[in-house]
């Protein structure tokens, strides 16, 4: 018996059914039709594969019942499948159930430890707890349903889809796991769940599907002016689904529209330093600086090309500093470091500077953790020793408060008089495309809700952020080109003169 579903996918909507990827998320604006799509992707594996296993989450029992039971209880014919309270399931007629659950509770999820979930759905995944997130997904697997799954769905499962908005306890997680790594509607792979017994295994296939309000046609119209009473970046992050947007930001000015510019190679005569914060079980940071000697044009960067700017130029005043290379200590978890020794990691830096190509820096500054000494030499000293002198480090500044005002005042800039005699605010602080790490936690910093003046409280990744504050400090000067030819000069004529003196008394 045919029986007619109430349910057309529009595009992007389709764009989650079709993915071959084992681990989506759509994510971003409201209104988007992401639960709607979620829910619809179970109901579709589970009419083609008896014996299917879904299991679709919400984070209360209340948004699973609103957002998910009652939509179904209209959407699903009785003749297609029934839903049974007292166990929390609608079960098919061919033998395949959605399980529904929720996680209020941090512990919540243990009582779905023994579960083999063949497909998992997270909606609204940003207000879950990243434990929770982690715990339900170590469960997605298909076990001896594997030789069951019809043969067009082989590709598409196991499956793990979540849907959400940006902000929650779980915006770090998905933004690192889904939005940091690669483009969107481009597959990758996770490479934080491979096999570690399999050296072929590269991950989970893995793709970000933005939603925008313009996805759904069935949106209210004016449905964005909803958002008006909220704060700007509460806002934004609904309306245009940005990830970078978040409330309480302590970072609230950084703009990759105005402070990302892309690679570009430095002249030599301009100031370069090293900044670091040091960490073991914690994530370390090592950026590189330079400092611009004069004013500069940087053209041809794609992400400010505009009818305004054909030529995608950028313009970096004299004196602002450029944060173009980095190197981090991070496992891929959760705020969780290599566990390197310091001369491991002064080794790796030398390797790193060998091959940017680079003035040896003129200076080097690191956090005080450097200089302590538990039986035995300080990390400082060991990178010392371990580079034959060639990293010497001094100690960074420890005010926060007057740390985070340079941030925020080289993020806001100094105004610029351009030859129309408009007047424009031009940033004094940049950061190049490639610094992965600090483009993915510097965002997201939340203020320190009891001493804001201080900027980002200690919790969450903050050692991009710390070394950053560290190398701000410092004060960096500019060299011009002249100046520079000059002090090489004096180099040489002290060189000379000692050449002559030492032959003068042999």
């Amino acid at each position: 018996m045919a029986v007619l579903i109430d349910y057309l996918p529009q595009p992007k909507q389709l764009l989650m059914h079709n993915s071959k990827a084992r681990q989506i998320l759509a994510g971003g604006a409201a209104g988007g039709g992401k639960s709607k799509a979620l829910r619809w992707d179970c109901v579709f594996y589970c009419l083609r594969n008896p014996g299917l296993e879904a299991y679709l989450f919400r984070r209360t029992y209340k948004q699973l019942e609103d957002n998910h039971i009652r939509p179904l209880l209209r959407e699903l014919p009785w003749s297609v499948a029934q839903y049974r309270p007292s166990k929390g399931t609608f079960e098919f007629h061919n033998g395949s159930r959605i399980i529904l659950g929720h996680c209020e509770n941090t512990h919540d999820y243990l009582k779905y430890q023994g579960a083999e979930m063949h497909m998992l759905a997270i909606d609204e995944a940003g207000l879950f707890e990243p434990i929770q997130i982690i715990e339900l997904r170590s469960r997605v697997r298909l076990g001896e349903f594997a030789s069951k799954v019809s043969t067009p769905d082989r590709k598409y499962l196991p499956r793990c889809i979540m849907s959400s908005n940006p902000g929650g306890p779980s915006h770090n997680f998905l933004k690192r796991t889904f939005i940091s790594p690669g483009p969107p509607m481009t597959i990758f792979y996770d490479d934080t769940l491979k096999d570690p017994s399999d050296p072929n295994d590269k991950g989970w296939s893995t793709v970000y599907i933005p939603a925008r309000m313009s996805d759904n046609k069935y949106l209210d119209p004016g449905y964005a002016s909803v958002f008006a009473a909220m704060s700007p970046d509460r806002a934004r992050a609904l309306r245009e689904g940005d990830w970078d947007a978040v409330e309480g930001a302590a970072l609230h000015l950084l703009d990759r529209s105005r402070h990302m510019i892309r690679r570009f190679e430095i002249p030599q005569h301009w100031t370069t330093f090293m900044s670091m914060d040091w960490g073991t079980s914690a994530p370390f940071s090592v950026g590189w600086y330079c400092v611009a000697g004069e004013d500069a044009l940087i053209q041809n960067d794609s992400k400010r090309v505009s009818e305004e700017n054909p030529s995608g130029s950028v313009f970096i005043p004299q004196g602002a500093v450029i944060r173009f290379a980095e190197l981090y200590g991070w496992t891929g978890r959760e705020n969780e470091g290599v566990r390197k020794t310091s001369a491991e990691v002064a080794r790796e830096i030398m390797e790193v500077e060998s091959n940017l190509k680079i003035r040896t820096p003129e200076y080097r500054v690191a956090d005080s953790a450097m200089w302590a000494q538990f039986d035995g030499p300080s990390p400082a000293e060991r990178m010392m020793s371990a580079t034959d002198g060639h990293i010497i480090l001094s100690k960074s500044r420890k005010d926060r408060i007057a740390n985070y005002d340079e941030i925020c005042c080289r993020l806001a800039g100094n105004p610029f008089l351009k030859s129309d005699g408009k007047v424009e605010v031009q940033p004094m602080v940049f950061i190049t495309e490639n610094c992965i790490q600090a483009w993915r936690t510097l965002p997201s910093l939340l203020l320190d809700p009891m001493h804001p003046d201080k900027g980002p409280g200690d919790f969450g990744e903050t050692h991009v952020y710390d070394e950053m504050a560290y190398a701000l400090a410092t004060r960096p000067y500019a060299v011009s080109k002249r100046d520079r030819d000059l002090e090489e000069w004096e180099e040489t004529k002290r060189d000379r003169r000692k050449d002559v003196d030492h032959y003068a008394t042999s």
